[in-house]
């Protein structure tokens, strides 16, 4: 997402900027503070697990109310790093002033007030359910700042690092940043509240399965691309896979044999056609492949079973 009111008119922009923050985090009531104008910019990445947004904005008070809280409501908790200006945030209480180079946390599924200065700020937004950590000890440390001793500081630099290279964001190893950032946040939490940290589970295998049916004729597919549909990482997809007594690797290989086996079965075309239809695009490389799986050449089994 990408949102610049500075090319509206200025009557035009709290609007725009209303728009964009409930598209980005969720229902927010947002009042400017500096006059009928909001001269704002924002630019959200999704990095794997986590969402990462950077924020220019003038004075203007957030609010989120319990009207807007509940199930399908903004289920995450926000990280936000000041890095110009300053806010103040009220949530379950507790009362933070956070000034550049703090980490604040809050529970967007809950109520919280928070008034900004002018500013600029980089978010990130972490689903619950992604989080490996109790609910109950995170909410400990909602509406407070990530302290800066222990695993608390390298959370800061790292975030400010992605912040002075906003074109990592955008590259191949976008989803490894994501990664990265969730395991130093729950680092730091854990660190901090004293809580155990519980494995991952991520999505059940068949959904995993049903998602690589969907996706088994593009020649992109690889064990990357699954773990990152997922918002996991690829070593908890091999886990998942590990389960099952098999690898992601060979489960895609042979579910693409298997669509083969049926296309010669009930489909005229030429062998190397099917073959290049469930990517293998190497015809003499497939004869080998389905020979292993099933006994006979490809032309072999068509013909048998045709009979």
């Amino acid at each position: 997402m990408r949102v610049d009111t500075t090319l509206l008119p200025p009557r035009d922009q709290a609007d725009r900027w209303r728009a964009a923050v409930a598209a980005a985090f969720g229902p927010l009531e947002v009042r400017p503070l500096d006059g009928p104008g909001f001269p704002g910019a924002l630019v959200g990445r999704a990095l794997g697990p986590v969402t990462v947004s950077e924020v220019r904005a003038p004075a203007h008070e957030v609010r989120r109310a319990a009207r807007h809280t509940g199930r399908g409501q903004g289920e995450y908790y926000k990280l936000g790093l000041m890095l110009e200006g300053s806010c103040a945030l009220e949530q379950s209480g507790r009362y933070v002033v956070a000034r550049p180079g703090d980490v604040v946390i809050y529970d967007v599924a809950r109520p919280v007030e928070i008034t900004f200065e002018a500013h600029r700020l980089l978010t990130v937004m972490v689903p619950h359910g992604v989080l490996p950590l109790p609910a109950g000890r995170v909410a400990e440390l909602t509406g407070t700042l990530l302290p800066g001793p222990g695993s608390g500081r390298p959370v800061a630099a790292f975030l400010r690092s992605l912040a002075e290279d906003p074109a990592a964001l955008d590259g191949p190893a976008a989803h490894h940043l994501g990664e990265a950032v969730l395991s130093l946040v729950t680092g730091a939490i854990a660190e901090r509240t004293g809580a155990p940290q519980a494995p991952c589970p991520g999505p059940p295998f068949p959904v995993i399965e049903s998602w690589i049916e969907d996706h088994l004729g593009d020649p992109a597919l690889t064990p990357a691309v699954v773990a990152r549909a997922h918002h996991i990482s690829v070593r908890q997809l091999y886990r998942v896979f590990q389960a099952q007594g098999r690898t992601v690797a060979a489960h895609i290989r042979s579910r693409r044999l298997e669509r083969c086996r049926r296309d010669l079965l009930t489909r005229p075309d030429p062998v190397a056609v099917i073959a290049a239809r469930w990517c293998f695009p190497d015809p003499a490389g497939f004869s080998r492949a389905f020979r292993r799986a099933y006994g006979l050449s490809p032309a072999a089994y068509r013909a048998t079973a045709g009979r």
